[in-house]
């Protein structure tokens, strides 16, 4: 009788909590007590952690029920992503810290002047950036539990001198994206190990990407996304002493941490201090993986200059950054060459790390604060430049990075006064100083890196060039001596200029960067549109105005035109009102100078009907920076057609397609035939990067690839680092473009900073067909080999070839880079916009 009341006994506990209660010992030694009023995350989900992946919302789930329950946990919302799922933190830390939280971030303030201050300390525990590398995701659920509910002497002080910000899903949208492929595809009762089957396979675009198939660990410093957004605004709030991000690598790795190779990976814009502590924290992550049997390595492989990612951004902004790396199982268990891995072990490791993180901090508070006041509180070199930075007609551009500086917490002052340097001008209110020697320098310097001089090009990781500035394509300068303006923290918000009723025409001075949304704005509601193929000046209400290449012309009354003039007035007042871009009413097409408004110089502009290639081995991420550009840049609609389907699809629904790098072999003669034919018949054809070369190898243009030139330097014998040595990485260069083609309108300068990191080389055409080319001396921030060198100079970066009716747009590296390279996503929008009008020389 008694045996039976303990089996029910024991019954009644499996039916209410859904797991057995030893089942949590496999993550935790068993002697840690925890408190029973608090639920373990078996216990909340009712399943064994490491047999299903956990989607986010159920990671939130459970978070709110540990803030409901316990006083030393808070859940707080920090943003949206694209589709709309919370960005939640939990905040884990005594009771009285907790209560402490906001007096704890107003006291944090002075670290940026150079003061130690004596708060607890800030810890910030990351996964899952990536949303198919989700066993960090799973550890925080663990990580939570453990400071959350672990009644023992060690976490109790932790927490009184530390306050714990776990993130555990840093890519929501992937990750649910990811979940459900998983655990829509694995078996029951039977392992799907193999490498090949379709449990570890998961299909285009993947769980790695955001929303728009971005990588959000590439987005820490230039914040494009949401995600970042509401990360850095974090961060910056709480200039955290440590960050650690845990990611996953292939199957038949191990476990990685830091410190990373030190011989090329450490930034010269960061403390020695820094990387010195790397190795104590490494010496807390591996006693706690020798204690569970783990193996890892440290010291040979990753990146750790390139401030973008979520282990180095701390590194720029005075704490320690931290990344940990897990073979992954990609799925529940997976075969690899240290035996089957199973996604527990993986969580496991992960969760270790997590929990060694908060003891390393701990256990080295005292250089973590002296790090952090090293960092902010180094002497000010009064001899220090500033950087000026300006653009005297693009006011979009310049004000997104200026929000960019602001968002970072930098220090951004008006420019007073017209300033001169060299060629450029920089006009008053048109401009801004930023001090180069200002409290975190650190992220100043990269922000605005020119470095070029790698000894050893083989350590130099992902990438070599990190500036942002060059992304912008704004003119700046070094300056010393300048008087500045009032510091700014923010910018005011746009309105843009009233105008009148016109009864003849409307004009939009083009370069501005906004003007871009509504020009497709006004294309998709049907209005007619011109472009100015010359310069011109005209009379309007404000006295006389010019006019260059690309401004467009909305005439008032035309044969096509179905709306009143009155109609349009209005569809143009709440254009205007909704991008920020002035409008200018004409009452005459009689210009004072270059042709009148009624001139062939003025091109009729079509309707763009734009497709992009998707799936199979094209790129997602460069597909998902065009269909970005479209819906959140230009509002307007994309076609995304898979590569299966593309063979199929009518072409002549189209006049733009879109081919992003990849590997198109899957069309075969008749379709690259059907292809030529609806150029011919007036398609454009977009390539980008490596199609530009896939196109030139089946004959879809009779542009070439630059050959090699000869490399008249004396080389030693080949050794094992040439091939490292003579790849391209990540870096910026100088190309010189032609302001009078359509596909440069709006820009003001012909020198132009693209990013490029392969090895194609495009041979200039003959004529006009050469939009752009490389200089004699191209590189400006980054790397670039020897051998490439005499081929790169005057290779073309940007080709236009006229086809019949049509023609195609080649483009030598990717315009459209992570979203940011505004420099030349004008050159992109330009073909799409653009590449249909006129004839001979503008297509």
């Amino acid at each position: 009788m008694k045996k039976s009341i303990i089996s029910l006994t024991a019954t009644l506990f499996i039916l209410f909590t859904g797991v057995r209660a030893e089942e949590i010992s496999y993550f935790f030694d068993p002697s840690i007590r925890f408190d029973r009023a608090i639920p373990s995350p078996e216990t909340f989900l009712g399943y064994k952690l490491g047999t299903r992946v956990t989607e986010h919302h159920r990671i939130l789930d459970y978070y709110e029920k540990l803030a409901a329950l316990s006083d030393k946990a808070k859940l707080i919302e920090i943003g949206q992503t694209y589709e709309h799922r919370k960005l939640r933190v939990l905040i884990v830390s005594s009771a009285e810290n907790i209560r402490q939280l906001d007096a704890h971030k107003a006291a944090r303030k002075p670290v940026r002047n150079g003061e130690r201050v004596e708060t607890p300390l800030i810890v910030f525990l990351g996964s899952t950036v990536h949303g198919n590398e989700t066993s960090g995701a799973e550890a925080a659920l663990l990580s939570a539990y453990y400071f959350v509910a672990a009644q023992n002497e060690e976490v109790t002080k932790e927490l009184e001198e530390t306050v714990i910000f776990i993130d555990p899903v840093r890519n929501p949208d992937g990750q649910e994206r990811f979940a459900s492929w998983v655990n829509s595809n694995a078996s029951f009762f039977t392992d799907n190990t193999s490498a090949y089957d379709r449990e570890h396979t998961e299909g285009y675009p993947r769980g790695r990407g955001n929303h728009y198939w971005f990588d959000l660990n590439r987005d820490w410093v230039t914040i494009v996304h949401p995600e970042s957004k509401a990360r850095v605004a974090l961060y910056q709030d709480w200039l955290p002493h440590a960050q650690v991000d845990h990611h996953e690598m292939g199957a038949n790795s191990t476990l990685f941490f830091e410190p990373t190779d030190p011989e090329g990976n450490e930034s010269r814009y960061v403390p020695k201090a820094n990387y010195k502590l790397n190795a104590l924290f490494a010496d807390a992550y591996s006693k706690a993986a020798d204690k569970i049997g783990s193996l890892y390595y440290t010291k040979e492989s990753f990146d750790n200059k390139n401030p973008n990612f979520g282990s180095t951004y701390p590194d720029y902004n005075g704490a320690v950054g931290v990344l940990v790396e897990q073979g992954s199982s990609r799925g529940i268990r997976q075969e690899s060459e240290n035996g089957p891995l199973s996604f527990a072990f993986t969580v496991r490791n992960q969760l270790v790390t997590s929990i060694a993180t908060v003891d390393a901090a701990f256990a080295n508070k005292g250089a973590l604060l002296d790090l952090q006041q090293e960092f902010f509180g180094a002497k000010a070199d009064k001899a220090a430049k500033a950087f000026i930075v300006g653009d005297n007609h693009d006011r979009s551009r310049l004000e997104a990075f200026i929000d960019l500086l602001l968002a970072h917490r930098l220090e951004v002052y008006e420019n007073p006064e017209d300033v001169t340097v060299g060629e450029n001008r920089y006009g008053k209110g048109k401009s801004y100083l930023i001090p180069a020697d200002q409290p975190n320098r650190a992220l100043v310097g990269v922000i605005f890196d020119e470095a070029k001089d790698y000894a050893d090009p083989a350590k130099l990781g992902y990438g070599a060039g990190f500036s942002v500035v060059y992304s912008t394509g704004l003119s700046y300068d070094k300056v010393a001596g300048k008087k500045r303006g009032n510091r700014i923290t923010s910018l005011a918000g746009r309105t843009s200029p009233a105008f009148s009723r016109s009864e003849y025409a409307y004009l939009i001075d083009y370069r501005d960067s906004r003007s871009q949304q509504l020009l497709f704005r006004l294309l998709e509601k049907g209005i007619p549109v011109k472009v100015a193929s010359r310069p011109f000046s005209i009379r309007t209400d404000e006295g006389l105005r010019d006019f260059t290449y690309g401004s467009l012309l909305i005439p008032v009354r035309n044969q096509n035109q179905t709306l009143t003039s009155e109609q349009l007035y209005t569809e143009l007042l709440e254009l205007s009102s909704g991008t920020g871009v002035e409008i200018v009413s004409v009452a005459t097409g009689y210009n004072v100078k270059g042709a009148d408004l009624g001139s062939s110089t003025f091109r009729a502009l079509s309707q763009p009907k734009a497709l992009v290639v998707t799936g199979g081995n094209i790129s997602s991420t460069e597909a998902g920076e065009v269909w970005h550009l479209f819906d959140q840049k230009l509002h307007y609609p994309l076609t995304r057609v898979d590569a299966g389907t593309f063979p199929r699809t009518p072409l002549n629904r189209f006049n733009r397609i879109i081919l992003a790098g990849g590997d198109y072999s899957f069309l075969g003669k008749q379709e690259i035939e059907a292809l030529k034919g609806w150029v011919r018949n007036g398609g454009v054809l977009i390539t980008i990067n490596s199609a530009s070369r896939w196109a030139i190898s089946n004959g879809l243009t009779s542009a070439k690839l630059q050959s090699a030139r000869a490399d008249t330097t004396r080389r030693a014998a080949p050794s094992a680092g040439d091939f490292f040595r003579e790849r391209i990485p990540t870096s910026v260069f100088e190309t010189e473009i032609d302001l009078t083609h359509p596909l440069a309108f709006g820009l003001t300068t012909p020198k132009l900073p693209v990013l490029r990191e392969s090895n194609l080389f495009l041979a200039p055409l003959q004529g006009s067909g050469t939009v752009s080319v490389y200089t004699e001396s191209p590189l400006l921030n980054g790397y670039l080999p020897e051998t490439a060198l005499n081929t790169l100079k005057g290779s073309a970066s940007i080709l236009s070839e006229r086809q019949g009716s049509g023609g195609i747009v080649l483009f030598a590296e990717d315009p459209l880079f992570r979203g940011h390279w505004d420099a030349t996503t004008r050159t992109f929008v330009n073909a799409v916009a653009f590449g249909g009008i006129g004839s001979g020389r503008y297509w």
